[in-house]
């Protein structure tokens, strides 16, 4: 079985989770790939995808790559720099999953906090004070805090899970049986 974890990385902090998941990947044929070197061909048994989100979904690459793989299995993952167990960023998630679950079969997600990139801190900062993206007071420390994201603790879970979900998927492949989506 072929595992292909391909991903869009602004800031470095979605590239951090999709290493930490191809390495802990046991497919004896997997790639890492990511989408500034272009896209790869699709020819992967399971497609580990990850993005960083920009306006409430995956950012422009990987918003125009995903409604591309048809007829794979799929897992999708994402960083944000906001709260991971927020409404945002679960509808992050779900604006990336929608874009696949027709045509796929979902093997699970995972939405991780990440550190901003400079450039969007500066943009943010340029904005004033006042609005949702503002450097307010709050935003500030938010930023501050996110800077240590994604944590070890938080590159180990995501590795878990698609390490796990892409042995089940083999597994139930082994055995005849038709894996069903979780998402």
């Amino acid at each position: 079985m072929k595992v292909q974890v391909i991903y869009s990385s602004l800031s470095g902090q979605t590239k951090k989770v999709a290493q930490a998941i191809f390495d802990a990947v046991a497919a004896g044929d997997k790639t890492l790939h990511d989408l500034k070197d272009g896209e790869p061909a699709l020819d992967g048994d399971v497609l580990l995808l990850g993005y960083w989100v920009d306006k409430g979904g995956p950012n422009a690459e990987m918003k125009a790559f995903l409604p591309k793989i048809q007829g794979k299995a799929v897992g999708i993952f994402c960083t944000l720099g906001y709260y991971a167990d927020s409404s945002h960023a679960q509808k992050s998630l779900d604006a990336g999953i929608a874009l696949v679950k027709e045509q796929n079969i979902l093997l699970g997600s995972y939405v991780c906090n990440g550190a901003l990139s400079e450039s969007i801190i500066a943009r943010f900062r340029k904005a004033g004070t006042s609005g949702p993206h503002s450097a307010s007071p709050e935003n500030e420390l938010r930023w501050e805090i996110l800077q240590s994201h994604p944590t070890q603790a938080e590159l180990n879970l995501a590795a878990e899970r698609f390490r796990e979900r892409a042995y089940l998927y083999q597994k139930y492949r082994e055995n005849g049986l038709a894996f069903s989506s979780i998402v």
